[in-house]
Protein backbone atom coordinates (compact mmCIF):
# COMPACT_ATOMS: atom_id res chain seq x y z
CA UNK A 1 0.00 0.00 0.00
CA UNK A 2 1.48 3.11 -1.04
CA UNK A 3 0.77 6.46 0.92
CA UNK A 4 0.45 4.18 4.45
CA UNK A 5 4.24 3.43 4.17
CA UNK A 6 3.15 0.17 4.77
CA UNK A 7 2.55 -3.56 2.88
CA UNK A 8 0.09 -5.82 2.74
CA UNK A 9 0.45 -9.30 2.07
CA UNK A 10 -1.85 -11.78 1.16
CA UNK A 11 -0.82 -14.83 1.43
CA UNK A 12 -1.77 -18.34 0.16
CA UNK A 13 -0.39 -21.06 2.34
CA UNK A 14 -1.47 -24.39 0.96
CA UNK A 15 -2.96 -27.09 3.78
CA UNK A 16 -1.59 -27.27 6.90
CA UNK A 17 0.84 -30.07 6.56
CA UNK A 18 3.88 -30.52 8.75
CA UNK A 19 7.39 -30.04 6.77
CA UNK A 20 10.19 -32.44 7.19
CA UNK A 21 12.63 -32.22 9.88
CA UNK A 22 15.20 -29.74 9.11
CA UNK A 23 18.63 -31.00 9.07
CA UNK A 24 21.47 -29.08 10.70
CA UNK A 25 23.43 -26.10 8.45
CA UNK A 26 26.40 -26.64 7.29
CA UNK A 27 29.50 -25.72 9.59
CA UNK A 28 30.02 -21.78 9.41
CA UNK A 29 26.14 -21.40 9.32
CA UNK A 30 23.58 -20.67 12.24
CA UNK A 31 19.78 -20.86 11.74
CA UNK A 32 18.92 -17.46 11.58
CA UNK A 33 17.37 -17.14 14.97
CA UNK A 34 20.70 -17.71 16.07
CA UNK A 35 21.79 -14.96 13.88
CA UNK A 36 22.10 -11.67 16.57
CA UNK A 37 21.33 -9.02 14.74
CA UNK A 38 18.01 -11.04 13.34
CA UNK A 39 15.16 -10.78 15.70
CA UNK A 40 11.97 -13.00 15.75
CA UNK A 41 8.97 -10.35 15.93
CA UNK A 42 6.35 -12.66 15.42
CA UNK A 43 5.16 -16.41 14.99
CA UNK A 44 1.82 -18.36 14.68
CA UNK A 45 3.18 -21.37 13.37
CA UNK A 46 2.07 -20.84 10.05
CA UNK A 47 3.78 -17.60 9.13
CA UNK A 48 7.39 -15.76 10.67
CA UNK A 49 8.26 -12.20 10.28
CA UNK A 50 11.84 -11.97 11.56
CA UNK A 51 13.71 -8.40 11.50
CA UNK A 52 17.35 -7.29 10.69
CA UNK A 53 19.04 -4.21 11.64
CA UNK A 54 22.40 -4.12 10.44
CA UNK A 55 24.18 -0.73 11.08
CA UNK A 56 26.91 1.19 8.77
CA UNK A 57 29.66 -1.39 8.39
CA UNK A 58 28.31 -4.47 9.96
CA UNK A 59 28.36 -7.87 8.90
CA UNK A 60 25.79 -10.76 10.12
CA UNK A 61 26.71 -14.31 10.24
CA UNK A 62 26.32 -16.86 7.84
CA UNK A 63 22.30 -17.51 8.60
CA UNK A 64 20.14 -20.16 7.21
CA UNK A 65 17.00 -19.58 5.71
CA UNK A 66 14.48 -22.64 5.61
CA UNK A 67 11.43 -21.05 4.03
CA UNK A 68 9.90 -19.06 1.60
CA UNK A 69 10.34 -15.47 2.30
CA UNK A 70 8.96 -11.94 1.27
CA UNK A 71 11.40 -9.43 1.94
CA UNK A 72 10.63 -5.88 2.81
CA UNK A 73 13.19 -2.73 3.30
CA UNK A 74 12.61 0.35 5.44
CA UNK A 75 15.01 2.52 4.40
CA UNK A 76 17.04 3.36 1.42
CA UNK A 77 20.68 1.71 1.72
CA UNK A 78 23.56 -0.12 0.09
CA UNK A 79 23.82 -3.30 0.92
CA UNK A 80 25.96 -6.92 -0.15
CA UNK A 81 24.68 -10.67 -0.29
CA UNK A 82 27.41 -13.17 0.33
CA UNK A 83 26.42 -16.49 -0.53
CA UNK A 84 27.83 -19.31 1.72
CA UNK A 85 30.78 -20.38 0.04
CA UNK A 86 29.60 -17.84 -3.06
CA UNK A 87 30.39 -14.14 -4.41
CA UNK A 88 29.52 -11.13 -2.59
CA UNK A 89 26.42 -9.34 -4.93
CA UNK A 90 26.71 -5.53 -4.03
CA UNK A 91 22.82 -3.75 -4.28
CA UNK A 92 21.03 -0.57 -4.21
CA UNK A 93 17.55 -1.04 -2.05
CA UNK A 94 14.90 1.62 -2.12
CA UNK A 95 12.65 2.14 0.58
CA UNK A 96 9.54 0.38 0.27
CA UNK A 97 11.46 -2.22 -1.95
CA UNK A 98 9.88 -5.82 -1.73
CA UNK A 99 11.65 -8.96 -2.91
CA UNK A 100 10.94 -12.59 -2.95
CA UNK A 101 13.01 -15.46 -2.19
CA UNK A 102 12.45 -19.26 -2.55
CA UNK A 103 13.54 -22.68 -1.08
CA UNK A 104 11.67 -24.65 -3.42
CA UNK A 105 14.99 -26.30 -3.98
CA UNK A 106 16.25 -26.60 -0.46
CA UNK A 107 17.51 -23.80 2.04
CA UNK A 108 19.78 -21.34 0.96
CA UNK A 109 22.49 -19.62 3.35
CA UNK A 110 24.02 -16.09 3.09
CA UNK A 111 25.04 -12.99 4.69
CA UNK A 112 24.58 -9.74 4.43
CA UNK A 113 26.39 -6.23 5.04
CA UNK A 114 25.75 -3.00 5.24
CA UNK A 115 28.44 -1.62 2.90
CA UNK A 116 26.22 2.19 2.31
CA UNK A 117 26.11 5.17 4.80
CA UNK A 118 23.42 3.96 6.48
CA UNK A 119 22.22 1.26 9.32
CA UNK A 120 20.03 -1.50 6.52
CA UNK A 121 16.49 -1.95 8.31
CA UNK A 122 14.61 -4.75 6.26
CA UNK A 123 11.91 -7.83 7.82
CA UNK A 124 11.17 -10.93 5.75
CA UNK A 125 8.10 -12.74 6.22
CA UNK A 126 8.54 -16.47 6.08
CA UNK A 127 5.64 -18.61 4.63
CA UNK A 128 6.84 -21.45 7.26
CA UNK A 129 3.84 -23.97 5.05
CA UNK A 130 4.09 -25.55 2.09
CA UNK A 131 1.97 -25.13 -0.50
CA UNK A 132 -0.77 -27.41 -1.45
CA UNK A 133 0.09 -29.07 -4.92
CA UNK A 134 -3.87 -28.33 -6.16
CA UNK A 135 -4.19 -24.77 -4.24
CA UNK A 136 -4.61 -21.39 -6.19
CA UNK A 137 -1.99 -19.44 -7.55
CA UNK A 138 -2.49 -16.52 -5.40
CA UNK A 139 -5.90 -14.55 -3.95
CA UNK A 140 -7.89 -13.46 -7.10
CA UNK A 141 -9.12 -10.30 -4.55
CA UNK A 142 -8.17 -7.01 -6.57
CA UNK A 143 -8.42 -3.99 -4.74
CA UNK A 144 -8.16 -1.09 -7.42
CA UNK A 145 -6.83 1.93 -5.10
CA UNK A 146 -4.03 -0.89 -3.85
CA UNK A 147 -1.27 -1.51 -6.34
CA UNK A 148 0.90 -4.51 -6.70
CA UNK A 149 4.15 -4.58 -6.44
CA UNK A 150 4.78 -8.16 -6.27
CA UNK A 151 2.35 -11.41 -6.99
CA UNK A 152 3.36 -14.90 -7.77
CA UNK A 153 2.34 -18.55 -6.33
CA UNK A 154 3.10 -17.62 -2.67
CA UNK A 155 1.15 -14.74 -2.36
CA UNK A 156 0.43 -11.00 -3.40
CA UNK A 157 2.03 -7.92 -1.81
CA UNK A 158 -0.10 -4.68 -2.51
CA UNK A 159 1.38 -0.76 -1.60
CA UNK A 160 -0.69 2.02 -0.61
CA UNK A 161 -0.32 5.48 -0.41
CA UNK A 162 -2.48 8.58 1.05
CA UNK A 163 -1.67 12.00 1.28
CA UNK A 164 -3.04 13.72 4.47
CA UNK A 165 -6.72 13.64 5.08
CA UNK A 166 -7.05 11.27 1.85
CA UNK A 167 -8.98 8.15 2.06
CA UNK A 168 -10.03 4.76 0.79
CA UNK A 169 -13.21 3.45 0.28
CA UNK A 170 -14.38 0.59 1.67
CA UNK A 171 -12.58 -2.94 0.29
CA UNK A 172 -12.39 -6.29 2.24
CA UNK A 173 -9.15 -7.27 3.67
CA UNK A 174 -8.45 -10.69 3.68
CA UNK A 175 -7.90 -13.07 6.66
CA UNK A 176 -4.09 -13.96 6.35
CA UNK A 177 -2.72 -10.11 5.88
CA UNK A 178 0.24 -8.79 6.77
CA UNK A 179 0.58 -5.04 7.40
CA UNK A 180 4.37 -2.96 7.34
CA UNK A 181 5.07 0.44 7.62
CA UNK A 182 7.52 1.67 5.33
CA UNK A 183 6.45 5.16 6.34
CA UNK A 184 6.01 7.15 10.14
CA UNK A 185 2.18 7.71 10.57
CA UNK A 186 -1.44 7.23 11.67
CA UNK A 187 -4.10 5.81 9.80
CA UNK A 188 -7.67 5.10 11.31
CA UNK A 189 -9.62 2.07 10.16
CA UNK A 190 -13.54 2.04 10.25
CA UNK A 191 -14.67 -1.24 9.57
CA UNK A 192 -18.16 -2.22 8.72
CA UNK A 193 -20.70 -1.56 11.42
CA UNK A 194 -18.01 -0.78 13.64
CA UNK A 195 -16.21 2.25 15.70
CA UNK A 196 -13.16 4.21 14.05
CA UNK A 197 -9.36 2.30 15.27
CA UNK A 198 -6.67 4.60 15.05
CA UNK A 199 -2.65 3.00 14.28
CA UNK A 200 0.59 5.32 15.28
CA UNK A 201 3.32 3.95 13.20
CA UNK A 202 6.96 4.07 12.58
CA UNK A 203 8.83 2.38 9.92
CA UNK A 204 9.04 -1.37 10.49
CA UNK A 205 6.43 -1.74 12.44
CA UNK A 206 4.57 -4.63 11.55
CA UNK A 207 0.74 -6.19 12.33
CA UNK A 208 -0.65 -9.39 11.10
CA UNK A 209 -4.44 -9.79 10.16
CA UNK A 210 -5.92 -13.30 11.37
CA UNK A 211 -9.66 -12.68 10.31
CA UNK A 212 -10.91 -10.69 7.15
CA UNK A 213 -13.60 -7.62 7.51
CA UNK A 214 -14.90 -4.86 5.30
CA UNK A 215 -13.01 -1.67 5.84
CA UNK A 216 -11.94 2.14 5.27
CA UNK A 217 -8.88 3.43 5.53
CA UNK A 218 -7.57 7.22 6.02
CA UNK A 219 -4.38 9.07 6.57
CA UNK A 220 -4.78 11.23 9.51
CA UNK A 221 -1.18 12.48 9.47
CA UNK A 222 0.22 15.78 8.34
CA UNK A 223 2.79 13.69 5.96
CA UNK A 224 1.80 11.26 3.17
CA UNK A 225 2.22 7.51 4.49
CA UNK A 226 2.55 4.62 2.68
CA UNK A 227 2.04 0.72 3.75
CA UNK A 228 2.41 -2.86 1.87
Amino acid sequence: RHALAATLVSCCLGVIAPLPAAAQPPDGVVPITSEPLHKVRFDNGRVRVIEAVLPQGKASLFHEHLYDGFFVFFRTAEITSEPFKGKQVPTTTPAGAVHFTSTASGPYSHRVIATGEVTVHVSVLELMLPIAANSASAAQDRFPPFDVALENSRGRIYRLKLNPGESVDAFTRPAGSAIFAISSGRISEKPEGKPARLWDFEPGHFRYVETGEELTLKNESPAPIELA
